[in-house]
């Protein structure tokens, strides 16, 4: 398939390209959770732990994601053409574990004993 792209466009591909590979999973579902709160860039036994345990999960979900993937046929190859779909489900990967995290936190929470 070929796609005519201008020179600008090209660039601005390149360029959204490089950001979305020099960028993790890892690093966007941090960045998300310093956005909510949840972890700091302080270095407390607690924050080091939550960062700890937010690496853990989120790679055991990339795993699974990449796992999906090849199960279903998915190519895992970025490229121009699928370029907008990967950062998409890229995006809705960060959401799905933000989710697991989030249940996680509740469900640990101890019982109300009133």
């Amino acid at each position: 398939m070929s796609i005519n792209l201008s020179s600008s466009d090209l660039i601005g591909y390149v360029i959204e390209l490089e950001q979305f590979e020099a960028t993790t999973l890892e690093q966007k579902v941090i960045e998300k959770a310093m956005q909510a709160g949840f972890v700091n860039k302080g270095d407390s036994a607690n924050n080091l732990y939550k960062l700890s345990w937010i690496k853990e999960i989120t790679q055991h979900a990339e795993d699974a994601f990449k796992l999906e993937a090849v199960v279903d046929g998915e190519d895992l190859k970025v490229t121009i053409a699928n370029f907008n779909q990967l950062v998409e489900r890229r995006d809705k990967n960060v959401n799905e574990i933000l989710e697991l995290l989030a249940k996680c936190v509740i469900d640990a929470a101890p019982p109300y004993k009133g």
